[in-house]
């Protein structure tokens, strides 16, 4: 005779995140800030309200001065043209695993730095010295590690548009012509690094005390599971007892943060869905969620916002 059946749901499984406020790190219940905290829906008659007198027409403004006053920025036809001189390559060492980027894209971007940007950092309840520094201890990593281009160059180019405050994970391809297409299974079963990695820290400075762990170190890491950790990690919702530990003027920029990204799904259904399942890590991003790469920093890796 067969045994009763006892069904079983699935539980939110524990992770290991870093908590300095002793909170149990699991999956907690949704919490939704008060509604006096973030602005309501604006009035539609507002652009009816008649501007301030005064009379528009102020002139014509002059350009500034062209410094050095302009010499040499004109063509002379007795000089005759010089071609460019070709720019030698700079890179001198090993052949580099990642070669086979695909069609599309050119192979060769500025150097690291200037394009992108990466949010402001500053000395605030989100930043710890101290935490971000324990993190460089722990992690050893290769002497000469390479990271994907989907994960440096091409994020910070704009050939990769991830938008971590979405609803679904979709990471999209950017083409020279703009034309965009979703990564496939090539990409992401790409390795993540050369020599490969089993594990991966991640820390943002929008949040150190909540690193990203990546990888149990069974098997070696690829591109895709580092985005979808990233992702998941993004997506955690913050708990009612981590949310009265915020000082005040940072809860009001949250729960703001919290109200643009639910309105930025366009529909009211979708809305009140994402509404109801509360607060989220990435409204602490303070509406900088675009994936803008990896860095490597004394041995951790330090996730890039715009």
């Amino acid at each position: 005779m067969a045994g009763r059946f006892t069904y079983t749901p699935n539980a939110t499984p524990y992770t290991p995140f870093y908590d300095p406020f002793t909170a149990a790190a699991v999956q907690n219940s949704p919490f939704i800030p008060p509604a006096a905290l973030y602005p309501g829906t604006p009035s539609p008659y507002t652009a009816n309200i008649p501007l301030p007198g005064g009379s528009p027409h102020l002139g014509p403004v002059p350009f500034p001065p062209t410094p050095g006053g302009g010499a040499g920025v004109f063509y002379d036809p007795a000089a005759g043209w010089v071609p460019p001189r070709e720019r030698r390559p700079s890179w001198n060492g090993p052949e580099n695993p990642f070669f086979n980027a695909p069609l599309g894209v050119r192979q060769r971007t500025n150097s690291f730095g200037g394009i992108g940007g990466q949010p402001d950092t500053h000395q605030d309840h989100f930043y710890n010295t101290s935490t971000y520094n324990l993190y460089q201890q722990n992690q050893q990593l290769p002497a000469q590690l390479q990271i994907n281009p989907w994960l440096t160059t091409y994020a910070q180019a704009g050939y990769l548009h991830f938008d971590l405050s979405m609803a679904a994970f979709n990471p999209i391809r950017v083409d020279n012509m703009g034309v965009r297409t979703q990564l496939g299974q090539t990409e992401f079963s790409g390795p993540a690094t050369h020599p490969h990695v089993q594990r991966m820290t991640i820390v943002c400075d929008a949040m150190p005390y909540w690193p990203i762990f990546i990888g149990d170190g069974s098997r070696l890491l690829s591109l895709g599971e580092v985005l979808q950790g990233i992702y998941r990690s993004m997506m955690w919702r913050v708990g009612r007892s981590e949310w009265e530990r915020f000082p005040e003027g940072d809860r009001t920029a949250i729960a703001k943060a919290f109200t643009r990204r639910c309105r930025a799904l366009g529909n009211s259904q979708l809305e009140n869905a994402e509404r109801q399942d509360g607060v989220k890590r990435v409204d602490l991003l303070l509406g900088k969620t675009m994936f803008r790469g990896l860095a490597v920093e004394g041995g951790v890796f330090r996730l890039i916002l715009s």
